[in-house]
């Protein structure tokens, strides 16, 4: 019975494929009554697939898959119009898709009263068996293996001579388990916004309100000794203005006030709280053609929560600063720009800081001077520089330093570009730290005989805190290609390390700054390779290949864990008109040995064809 069965799957399976290759094509759309217009199509694939893992149930046997395209209109494309996007069993071994699984779902979107005073828009998206990523900094990210889903609507109101009208919610959420582990990662956000402008005897005006809240959920293996949950709900509102002034000037004002809540329960159960308002001003002049002034201005009153802000919007697990009670910051200036020639120009300015933080009250200033040039040296180099003299009304005073450099030239043949940025106790937010940074580029072009061409370029960047040890960040990245007009090379190289912090999207790198509470940090380090090779040997043949591996450790307050990435995928690709063949394999392996379980495999193969229908 059994040999009965394979049979007739097989008999069903090749009927399919010459159905499939058979099947007349169908053009144009389809009208249903007066005023339902459609059109759909798809590419389908028909083959023979097989998987197999610890981490996924091993199976082979005839594969379905599709990737469509449904659109239309009902009565007029601007009174309602539609597109809708399923797609069914979409992997990297029989499609573009990048999913190492058989990957289903759709997405959906409708527009309502295009180009009216009253648009509208609705949207909605579901993922299934798919893989996504969880943030590594500087690194090909964790891989996972989910569900997500998502639903949005938006409407306006633009009547002329009033003020317009915007407003929109969206929520969303995901889950999934990280490969090489047996920990999950989530999030569920809900987001609903207000916006809206008005112009009024010269001035230009804006106003907006957004309320969010976000519920996430941390593997193990970054977050703590446990898995780790957060919640946080806040809302931020605000105004502004800007209007045009006389001696082809401008001004601009601004006022925002923001609060937040997280309960975060991990490894170390609490809750954390910010209000802050923060307001900035500033005005331009521009009295002759060749000079121009500025003046600016901001107040917060309340540093931890300015700082905050930012992140808990791109979801941090809880608030990581905290500059003490009642922190502030009071900053104004202002400066010249002054252009001689087309290409050298020079500017200075001046900024006043008043500062309460770590319970204490500094002021202090800043003068800088620059010099730009932009017309090439020797046909080579254009530069800028800078100086900075720091005051921070302690008694300490430092003299800093900026420049940068741009270099470009041909030499026979060769193409050569670079370029190098280095500052020095340079000023920060607070006035009583100082970063440094340089940045460094370089890229090499040569084109040879009969379409052949070869690329390398390299990149560098460091910044932290200038009296801070411990608060640096550091990049290096190394790519190069060779490539003619049937094969490309590709090959590269990264090596990142700094300081971070955890949020549902995976690590985020910190910028350097103090008033972080070092159990929050989460230091990383990693190096990661690869290649790829593409080929047509034929006019309608191509055949591709890459492999990637990342090899990274992560170090928190209570947890260390080495990682390991690899991913291998070739695919053959054989198009005649609208029908193809493919051909596919794909070897997936991560390995975290915070997560005490054996490193997690994926591996599947494809093998079928594929055709594009117009189905109506």
């Amino acid at each position: 019975m059994e040999g009965t069965g394979k049979l007739t799957a097989s008999i069903a399976g090749i009927a399919g494929l010459l159905l499939l290759i058979a099947m007349p094509l169908a053009r144009g759309q389809v009208q249903v009554g007066d005023n339902l217009q459609m059109k759909a199509g798809g590419l389908l694939t028909l083959g023979y697939q097989g998987d197999y893992g610890n981490e996924i149930q091993s199976s082979h046997g005839l594969n379905f898959g599709l990737d469509g395209t449904l659109s239309g209109s009902y009565y007029n494309p601007n009174f309602l119009s539609f597109d809708l996007t399923p797609y069914y069993n979409q992997s990297r071994a029989n499609s573009n898709f990048q999913s190492l699984t058989g990957a289903s779902g759709f997405t959906g979107t409708a527009n309502l009263f295009t180009g009216s005073h009253f648009p509208g828009s609705v949207s909605y998206r579901d993922d299934y068996n798919s893989t996504g990523t969880f943030g590594l900094t500087g690194q090909p990210d964790f891989t996972t293996h989910g569900h997500g889903q998502g639903f949005g609507i938006g409407w306006s109101a633009l009547v002329p001579g009033l003020p317009t009208l915007s407003t929109s919610y969206s929520q969303g959420s995901g889950s999934g388990t990280v490969y090489g582990t047996n920990q999950e990662t989530g999030s569920d956000t809900k987001l609903f916004n207000v916006r809206s402008t008005y112009a009024i005897e010269g001035f230009r005006l804006n106003g907006f309100y957004d309320h969010n809240t976000l519920h996430s959920t941390y593997p193990e293996f970054l977050a703590g000794e446990q898995e780790s949950v957060s919640d946080t709900t806040g809302h931020d509102f605000g105004f502004g203005a800007n209007r045009n002034l006389p001696i082809n000037g401008s001004f601009y004002v601004n006022y925002t006030r923001s609060e937040a809540t997280t309960d975060f329960q991990g490894q170390a159960d609490n809750t954390t709280n910010y209000t802050t308002s923060t307001e900035t001003s500033g005005a331009t002049f521009h009295p002759f053609q060749k000079l121009s002034l500025f003046a600016n201005q901001s107040y917060t009153d309340n540093l931890s929560g300015y700082f905050s802000q930012n992140l808990i919007n791109t979801g941090t697990v809880q608030t990581p600063f905290n500059f003490g009670s009642g922190s502030r910051s009071l900053t104004a200036g202002g400066g010249a720009t002054y252009q001689f020639t087309n290409y050298l120009s020079t500017q200075a300015q001046a900024t006043y800081y008043d500062q309460h933080y770590f319970d204490k009250s500094y002021t202090g200033t800043y003068i800088t001077g620059t010099v730009n040039y932009s017309r090439r040296i020797f046909d080579m180099f254009s530069f800028s520089a800078g100086v900075v003299e720091q005051s921070n009304g302690q008694g300490s005073n430092s003299v800093g330093f900026i420049g940068n450099m741009n270099y470009f030239h041909r030499i026979k043949g060769w193409e050569t570009s670079g370029s190098f940025s280095y500052a020095q106790n340079v000023q920060s937010v607070l006035v009583t730290y100082t970063s440094s940074y340089y940045n460094y580029s370089a890229r090499l072009h040569r084109r040879f005989g009969h379409g052949l061409a070869w690329i390398a370029s390299f990149n560098g960047s460091h910044s932290g805190l200038t009296n801070q040890p411990g608060s640096d960040n550091d990049s290096k990245s190394y790519s190069t290609s060779l490539s003619s007009r049937r094969i490309t090379l590709t090959g590269n190289y990264t090596r990142a390390s700094g300081n971070s912090i955890l949020t549902n999207a995976g690590l985020v790198p910190l910028p350097p700054t103090a008033g972080v509470p070092a159990s929050d940090l989460i230091i990383y380090g990693g190096d990661s390779y690869g290649g790829g090779l593409s080929a047509t040997p034929l006019r309608k043949l191509t055949l591709s290949a890459s492999y990637s591996r990342a090899l990274s450790n992560t170090l928190s307050n209570t947890t260390n864990s080495h990682n390991n990435t690899e991913i291998f995928n070739a695919q053959m690709q054989y198009h005649l008109r609208r029908i193809g063949l493919l051909g596919g394999f794909t070897r997936f392996t991560q390995s975290i040995s915070a997560g005490g379980v054996p490193p997690g495999t994926a591996n599947s193969y494809f093998i079928g064809v594929s055709r594009w229908f117009d189905f109506f």
